[in-house]
């Protein structure tokens, strides 16, 4: 009996985390695509699309029939009616999206991907030379631009990270109207400023094949394809992920009756072995459930994440106050983070900091560490504005004298670009 209440408490507790989970990263969903089957569009505006060609139901990534798509790589494409009235914006957007391509499209050789393979992920045009975005992958890299036909800009990757043939994986991309960063499965591949502007236009958006010039069309599987109104941090990048890699919880029918049921059972032992299964039901007895004992579930205690972690000593790189590059000017998203900073102080009003600015190993020294110190003051700054008293903040800039990854690729010299607080005094 103990066991029953404890395999139902245990059942309840998993459904509860689990939906609230993904509830949470449900929050800035715009258009979501479940792909079950269908182009159905399950988030609050109901833009649905229209499977045309070489589209079908397809298993997942669960192995459930009938929860994904199917694209042909000759003809199939979801059609999404964007216009006037339901648009995609130019900037604060992220895509996130499963992916199992079964095959590389030959195409013209693309120079900035120096690759002639590739798989078009969508196209945000139908019959413009002009479109406003599009998005896909190389068996060398990935490429995320806009912009018109043959002088397109945007992020391009070639450094051998991509999609498996044979193999679901979680791509995403996102932009915030300065930077744009390419995530696969919940882990950041690549980051680039993008000086172009991405002009809205009223096209479909088109699932499955890139339009412009020569029509090349997605050959493989696509499940949970969603379109996110904001810029998405790492953390939850690497939140969705966790929750879409685990399979869809199913609540089971159960019924709590007044009493419990409980059944003694005797086993006849025959001559054969074929008897020796039979049982013979001997008594039932009804024993109320105030009776049965009570199981005590301890729920452990959450971490605060709205606030950092203090102690003497701690350094602490602050990963998502970010500047708009070679100057000392936040980028939106960097406001959150700066925000848990003040809330750190204010719980802890003994504690003295000190703020220091970090660059990468790129041009020259001196500029570096003059930009380094200028970015530690200007988020002094902004604690000050926010009620922080001055003398509880020290500042200094290293430039690139205190590296903490190599700066031989672009990934790792962005993580030296960083701006970190260390607790100097409680």
């Amino acid at each position: 009996m103990r066991l029953y209440l404890l395999v139902v408490v245990s059942v309840f507790s998993l459904m509860g985390s689990y939906y609230s989970l993904a509830q949470k990263t449900a929050a800035g969903w715009v258009y979501a695509y479940s792909f079950d089957g269908n182009a159905y569009d399950i988030g609050p505006n109901r833009v649905h699309g229209q499977m045309q060609g070489g589209v079908a139901a397809a298993t997942d990534r669960f192995g459930r029939a009938g929860k994904a798509l199917s694209f042909n790589g000759v003809d199939g494409l979801v059609r999404i009616p964007f216009g006037k009235e339901h648009n995609l914006t130019t900037s604060n957007f992220a895509f996130t999206v499963w992916l199992y391509v079964d095959k590389y499209t030959p195409s013209p050789l693309w120079e900035a991907l120096n690759s002639s393979n590739y798989s078009p992920i969508f196209c945000k045009t139908e019959t413009d030379t002009h479109f406003q975005f599009r998005f896909g992958a190389s068996d060398k890299g990935f490429y995320f631009d806009g912009g018109e036909e043959g002088a397109s800009k945007g992020l391009y990757t070639k450094n051998g990270v991509t999609l498996v043939a044979g193999k679901w994986n979680m791509l995403a991309v996102t932009f915030n109207g300065y930077v744009a960063k390419y995530f696969l499965n919940g882990r950041l591949i690549a980051c680039e400023n993008i000086s172009t502007t991405f002009v809205q236009n009223n096209q479909p958006l088109i699932v499955g094949c890139d339009f412009p010039g020569q029509a090349s069309y997605f050959s493989g599987k696509m499940d949970d394809f969603n379109i996110w109104q904001k810029f998405i941090t790492e953390e939850e990048v690497r939140e969705i992920y966790a929750v879409q890699s685990k399979q869809p919880f199913i609540p089971p029918n159960i019924t709590v009756a007044p009493a419990v049921v409980v059944t003694k059972i005797d086993t006849v032992k025959a001559a054969t072995p074929i008897d020796t299964a039979r049982v013979v039901v001997k008594t039932k007895a009804v024993i109320p459930v105030d009776s049965v004992p009570q199981t005590k579930v301890v729920v452990p205690a959450q971490k605060d994440e709205s606030v950092f972690e203090v102690k003497k000593g701690n350094k602490i790189v602050l990963k998502h106050v970010l500047f708009v590059q070679s100057k000392a000017e936040f980028l939106p998203e960097s406001y959150a983070e700066l925000d848990r900073l003040v809330a750190t102080l204010n719980q802890n009003p003994n504690v003295t900091i000190e703020v220091s600015g970090h660059t990468d190993n790129q041009g020259s020294r001196e500029l570096n560490l003059k930009l380094s110190e200028e970015r530690a003051n200007k988020v002094k700054d902004y604690l000050v504005s926010r009620g922080i008293d001055t003398k509880r903040i020290n500042t200094i800039g290293y430039g690139p004298d205190h590296p903490i990854s190599p700066n031989d690729t672009e990934v790792n010299r962005r993580l030296n670009r960083r701006v970190e607080f260390e607790i100097i005094q409680m």
